[in-house]
């Protein structure tokens, strides 16, 4: 069995995806393929739009039936009054419509473009979404990278216990260790133990996380993938000209701007011109119903305009108007904000990498305190609980090097992000 499970820690790095491998797999995230549905939806919506700016063609049929018959009565000087019947009670009429829009001062035009941009907007939102899921999944690889080499470090640190107890155990039972050293180690022994279980549940976890996100089972990943060291000025530059939130809230300034369009549209008339081939008569034969022109077909124009509205359209451009103003200060803050987040990043990374160096330092003095420890004990000339605690501090150096090790990853990834999807995927995917 120990074997079998030897073969298996060996083969199991082999089918380990790797981090680009897994970034790969966000097309399979419901969240995306529901925001790219939304999309296409958008862009139905604009194709739909434009059809405002071309003829409608409207058919209708129309039957009625008249409760009396159409009469007119004549009233002449000293004679009965007279009654001639002037239709039928049966009238169908049978009209197709041809309406042309020739102006709607601008309300059209500025609609088709509104919903252009709103298809912009929702592909740069379905973008921006992308950006973030890359960004969760690489602090959850991260994390896992992490606590996996926490975990080898505290498998080591076992087997080490391990070993010093069965010496400690030796020269206990030739009496030449007190029983409370021996439950000591024992004790730490049972620690370590408790805390690989729980470092194997955290992992667990997080890879269920990582799955759910990707929508694919994740049980295995590779190591840390080196990014090139980030410049300052140009992920700054790039996230001003490139970040997806950015140019949606940019898109959101011009949909404000033809809303204003759209609310000034009721300051002019709309003219439409119209033609129609009409029939009338008593039967759905629209063959006329003897009594009028079975041929009622027309052509015309009409203009509508209206004159006053209790100020409520100058109010609703009024609205327009200070909703782009606070959408550019929105736009204005939020330029801030990522110039802000960008320096901040930057400030973290700089700490980190200096973190490591302190962290690689405390792991070779740990190394080297474990080994005088213990020689010192397998002499005798150190207790059991000193050689258990230089056990665990080892352990415990070697995970906080790998957990800065995998901050280190994550903030520079992180920097990427927040210059924008395409820059990321052109360092990260692009390998």
């Amino acid at each position: 069995m120990k074997k079998i499970l030897a073969l298996l820690s060996l083969l199991l790095p082999l089918f380990a995806q790797n981090y680009t491998q897994i970034l790969q797999k966000i097309d399979n995230s419901l969240l995306l393929q529901q925001a790219q549905k939304l999309t296409i939806a958008s862009k139905k919506m604009a194709e739909a739009a434009k059809g405002k700016n071309l003829p409608s063609l409207d058919v209708s049929l129309q039957a009625i039936h008249l409760q009396e018959t159409p009469t007119m009565y004549l009233h002449m000087p000293q004679m009965p009054v007279a009654g001639l019947p002037m239709g039928k009670k049966e009238q169908w009429q049978g009209e197709l419509r041809l309406t042309y829009p020739l102006f709607s001062g601008f309300a059209i035009t500025a609609a088709i473009h509104k919903a252009k941009l709103e298809y912009q907007k929702a592909k740069l939102k379905k973008d921006d979404l992308k950006r973030n899921l890359y960004m969760q999944i690489t602090m959850l690889y991260s994390s896992i990278f992490a606590l996996k080499q926490k975990l080898r470090a505290l498998q080591k640190a076992h087997e080490a216990i391990k070993l010093a107890y069965k010496k400690a155990k030796g020269f206990y039972d030739k009496g030449l260790l007190a029983p409370s050293e021996l439950y000591n180690l024992k004790a730490k022994k049972y620690a370590i133990t408790a805390n690989i279980t729980q470092t194997k549940g955290q992992i667990s976890a997080l890879y269920n996380d990582i799955s759910h996100i990707l929508n694919t089972k994740i049980s295995t990943i590779d190591g840390l993938v080196s990014f090139p060291e980030p410049q300052k000025a140009r992920i700054l530059q790039t996230a001003m000209q490139q970040r997806e939130d950015l140019k949606a809230l940019q898109k959101s300034l011009s949909i404000n701007e033809e809303d204003v369009i759209l609310a000034k549209s009721s300051y002019y008339p709309k003219i439409a011109l119209i033609a129609a081939l009409k029939k009338h008569g008593d039967s759905i034969a629209l063959n006329g119903d003897g009594f009028t022109n079975a041929d009622q077909s027309y052509a015309g124009a009409v203009l509508q305009w209206n004159l006053f509205s209790g100020l409520s359209d100058t109010r609703t451009v009024e609205a327009a108007k200070i909703k782009k103003a606070a959408t550019a200060l929105q736009i204005a803050e939020y330029k801030k904000k990522i110039a802000t987040n960008i320096q901040n990043a930057f400030i973290k990374l700089t700490a980190l990498q200096q973190k490591l160096k302190s962290t690689q330092a405390q792991v070779k003095a740990q190394k080297e305190y474990y080994k005088l420890t213990q020689g010192r004990f397998d002499n005798q000339l150190t207790s059991a609980d000193e050689l258990s605690r230089s056990i665990a501090d080892l352990a415990a150096a070697k995970a906080r090097k790998a957990a800065i090790k995998a901050e280190i990853f994550n903030q520079k990834a992180y920097i990427y992000l927040l210059s924008g999807l395409k820059n990321f995927e052109k360092v990260a995917l692009q390998r």
